[in-house]
């Protein structure tokens, strides 16, 4: 089952949350710890930054019971999902024990953010054979929308000149604030997209959603990202694309069908579709036209171009190799072997690490050419997913823009009869 079918032509696709887009691991964001040193703290603006004298300093009401925690610091967790007139994106945390040490350290998060540590519930905490813990953030206006961080420490003596450098960037710019030590603060990823799969057993692609104004919630047209790619494959954010005002007029096009999206549950739950029968398709390629030139690296580091074939019939072939078949890999050998010297074939992987690629193309003792796709040569094709054959004629003609390895060598031998 992909889903609860809501009738009989749309579909509703469950949701993944805590999902690892393609920054999350790239991520250096950091979040500063500074000694707490009276109920009157700078405003948020202040991090990283001199003084601005222009902004009022936030005083805390009522801090939370800290009987266990031997020193005490601050910082402040980006949050929309808690504005309010008085403080908007940012929500104050009071950090016990923050020192490196065997006791346990405890993140007291203003989570309403009203600057009462009273009525936040228990705090978060971190063990000290802990490295890393995550943060759950609730929208305080619509129940459900949760919105989660990674905190990880920073190991002592690894990239020490760099932690140095950081260490003193904050003690020169944080204006009135006490800049701990960067031993002390944490490395910041954010879990802010989610992602459902659709798999009728013919087509498949993922659809994810990125909440770009981190409040908890996905369904804020011309605010938060649409993606779709690769059935199961990890978002990239160079591929999102706005969602316009009414969510309903959301569509996509994917593996020669036009879907919209009927609804997004407002806390990213799911998300309702269906196909759009009677849609006209535009990204494709025209059959009977010629078609982009492109240039490629094969597996032996050597340019090429798609123009240098254009006197000869070509198969590109895209593939990976979680989706390349042992009947593709037979029928290209064939097509190899057997249509040289009148088919140039180009197989480029797409997907793949290249040293993968590589040990695929010498382990095998593949004979074919074999090379790396990219995402504009993916853009300039119009592919969705892989495996997928294009045929081309001469003068870079594009005759078919769906055929597989067999069925090229059936057509050529069909021919030759």
């Amino acid at each position: 089952m992909i889903g609860i079918f809501v009738s009989a032509q749309s579909v509703r696709l469950q949701s993944e949350k805590r999902v690892k887009d393609d920054v999350f691991e790239k991520s250096q964001s950091i979040l500063p710890i500074y000694k707490y040193q009276s109920k009157f703290i700078e405003s948020y603006s202040k991090f990283g930054l001199e003084k601005d004298t222009t902004r009022s300093w936030y005083t805390v009401k009522k801090l939370p019971d800290m009987s266990r925690c031997r020193d005490t610091g601050y910082t402040y967790i980006y949050f929309a999902g808690a504005d309010n007139a008085q403080s908007q994106g940012y929500l104050l945390s009071m950090v016990g024990n923050y020192s490196r040490s065997r006791r346990t350290v405890y993140f007291f998060i203003d989570r309403n953010n009203d600057f009462d540590f009273s009525n936040d519930g228990a705090p978060d905490s971190l063990t000290s054979a802990q490295n890393e813990f995550e943060i759950d953030l609730e929208n305080s206006s619509v129940p459900g929308a949760k919105y989660a961080i990674k905190l990880t420490r920073f190991k002592y003596g690894e990239n020490v000149r760099y932690k140095n450098l950081l260490t003193e960037h904050y003690k020169a710019h944080s204006g009135k604030k006490e800049f701990t030590n960067i031993n002390y603060c944490y490395r910041e990823q954010r879990y802010n997209s989610v992602i459902a799969h659709y798999n009728n057993g013919t087509d498949s692609f993922s659809i994810g959603i990125k909440d770009q104004n981190v409040n908890g919630t996905y369904n804020e047209s011309c605010t938060d990202k649409l993606w779709v790619g690769q059935y199961k494959h990890t978002i990239t954010s160079d591929d999102v694309f706005d969602m316009v005002p009414t969510i309903s007029k959301n569509a996509f096009e994917w593996n020669g069908k036009k879907y919209k999206i009927i609804s997004i549950e407002t806390t990213g739950a799911y998300i309702e579709l269906e196909e759009d029968k009677d849609a006209k398709l535009t990204n494709k390629l025209e059959i009977g036209k010629k078609v982009p030139n492109f240039s490629y690296i094969n597996v032996l580091n050597k340019k090429h171009e798609l123009k240098e074939y254009k006197k000869q019939q070509v198969f590109i072939f895209f593939w990976d190799k979680e989706t390349m078949s042992n009947e593709d890999t037979t029928y290209l050998n064939k097509l190899h072997k057997e249509y040289n010297s009148e088919l140039k074939i180009i197989t480029l992987n797409h997907g793949d690490k290249p040293k993968q690629v590589k040990i695929t193309f010498y382990y095998d003792k593949i004979e074919w050419p074999m090379g790396y796709s990219n995402s504009d040569i993916a853009r300039k094709f119009y592919l969705e997913d892989v495996t997928r054959g294009y045929y081309l004629g001469k003068r870079c003609v594009l005759k078919d823009d769906r055929i597989s390895p067999k069925e090229m060598y059936e057509f050529l031998s069909s021919n030759k009869k």
